[in-house]
């Protein structure tokens, strides 16, 4: 045995002596104790915490009145868009809709944009007091129409529509302000202004053009087989001419385009984005249609598309109907942010683009 060996075993034999044959505990590192759990961390640039911001970016409409139950709903995941939509049946007068909104409002902890269509022609709310024009309407109309939707406590009017109908068989026929973007550019300015002078926020849709195919959305996705150089020419200078008129929304239609994106509809890709940040300056907030459209359901679970759409550089998603189904999109976005798919700063510039809107 060498002498290391023996002195060990006496030093053992020693120690055992001391305390009457039991073992003696070490004594406990302090690295050792249980650590408090970590306070949710709030975004050096938006102040919020992580679930926050991803409530924040989540547009939802729900249907009937509001109850308790949505109340809580809304409480729980701190969402910052409300849609009242016709189809919903949130309320028919300002009666019913004020409250509902400022109800939710005040359960909120950072803003909430409360949102409407009100384009005028065959698209407008059906609420009491709040006038609808025809189409095509001008500044003064727009002004009439959003002036009402922002007594009543709305602040974003989902309009103007700035694409350009192919003909009367286009499915935005009666929503268009014409078939030529001479024409419709300077209309979609015009709105805009009204929608401004009437201090609501406007969202120029649907980016980059619905106007040519008569497939709809709604029901299943349409193609545009058009090369870039005629979808600069037809499609754009209407939506260049919201941004010129400072509009704070741009709304991305389901749509697929394979000059912009041969593989992804143009609202998940990053490639749309990209030609409306950087080829039309556009600097506002991102809007996406509705999450819950066959032309994304007959593919993509909403929720997934919703993060496609984040992770494109969208900053806003809208789930126009069904709140369960908001509730499954927002503990998806949750997941894509913790397993690192989402960025937390890519969710810190969605919330930036929506807390730089005008108040």
């Amino acid at each position: 045995m060498s002498k290391r060996i023996a002195v060990l075993v006496l030093l053992t034999a020693l120690v055992a002596a001391c305390g009457g044959g039991k073992p003696v505990a070490a004594p406990a590192s302090p690295s050792a104790a249980p650590s408090p759990p970590a306070a949710p961390s709030a975004s050096p640039i938006s102040g919020l915490t992580v679930d926050e911001e991803i409530g924040a970016v989540i547009m939802v409409g729900f249907s009937g009145p509001l109850t308790p139950a949505v109340l809580a709903d809304w409480t729980r995941h701190q969402y910052g868009g409300l849609l009242v939509v016709n189809l919903n049946h949130n309320g028919s007068s300002a009666l019913e809709l004020s409250p509902l909104i400022q109800q939710l409002r005040a359960v909120v902890r950072h803003r909430l944009v409360a949102a409407t269509d009100q384009e005028g022609g065959g698209v407008c709310i059906d609420v009491t007091a709040v006038p609808c024009k025809p189409m095509p309407v001008g500044r003064s109309d727009t002004t009439t129409m959003a002036s009402a939707l922002k007594s009543i406590g709305f602040d974003l009017d989902l309009g103007p529509v700035s694409d350009v109908c192919s003909g009367s068989s286009s499915v935005m026929w009666g929503r268009c302000y014409g078939t030529a973007p001479a024409a419709v550019a300077p209309a979609v300015g015009a709105v805009v202004d009204g929608i401004h002078a009437a201090h609501m926020l406007s969202a120029a849709k649907h980016f980059p053009g619905h106007g040519d195919t008569s497939v709809s959305s709604e029901t299943s996705l349409p193609r545009i087989d058009e090369p870039l150089a005629t979808i600069r020419s037809r499609d754009l200078p209407p939506f260049a001419a919201a941004v010129a008129h400072a509009t704070d929304f741009v709304l991305l239609g389901h749509l697929f385009y394979p000059a912009i994106d041969p593989h992804r509809s143009a609202d998940l890709s990053p490639a749309t984005v990209k030609l409306l940040r950087e080829e039309l300056g556009f600097k506002g907030a991102i809007l996406s249609d509705d999450m819950e459209m066959g032309a994304i359901t007959s593919s993509t679970p909403a929720p997934e598309a919703a993060v496609e759409f984040l992770v494109a550089g969208g900053d806003m998603v809208m789930i126009a109907h069904d709140l369960s189904v908001a509730d499954a999109t927002y503990d998806a976005i949750k997941a894509a942010v913790e397993s690192g798919r989402l960025p937390r700063a890519r969710l810190d510039e969605a919330v930036a683009a929506l807390t730089d809107l005008p108040s």
